[in-house]
C-alpha cells in the first residue's frame, strides 16, 4: 500500500509520502500518517532541512508495523 498528500508546514508545501506498508489505508490511518509527517517535516524544517525519511509505527489486529516514507518542500 502507498499513500501520498501535500501539507503547509511552515509556510511550505511539503510532499508526503509513505509506501510499501500492509496495512489498510482507513481514514485513521491517513490521519495519522498525515499528521506524523507533518510534525516530523516542521521539525527538520525548523533545523534547516529541506527533506528527509519519515518513519510511523501503526498497530492494527494486534500487529505494530512500520511504515517508512519521505518527506520534501515542493
Amino acid at each position: 500500500m502507498n499513500f501520498e498528500t501535500e501539507v503547509s508546514v511552515c509556510a511550505h508545501r511539503v510532499a508526503i509520502r509513505y509506501w510499501g506498508f500492509a496495512s489498510i489505508l482507513t481514514p485513521e490511518l491517513e490521519k495519522y500518517l498525515t499528521e506524523e509527517g507533518e510534525n516530523r517535516s516542521q521539525e527538520c524544517i525548523v533545523n534547516g532541512c529541506r527533506e528527509g525519511e519519515l518513519c510511523a509505527y501503526w498497530e492494527a489486529d494486534g500487529q505494530e508495523e512500520e511504515i517508512r516514507g519521505w518527506w520534501e518542500i515542493k
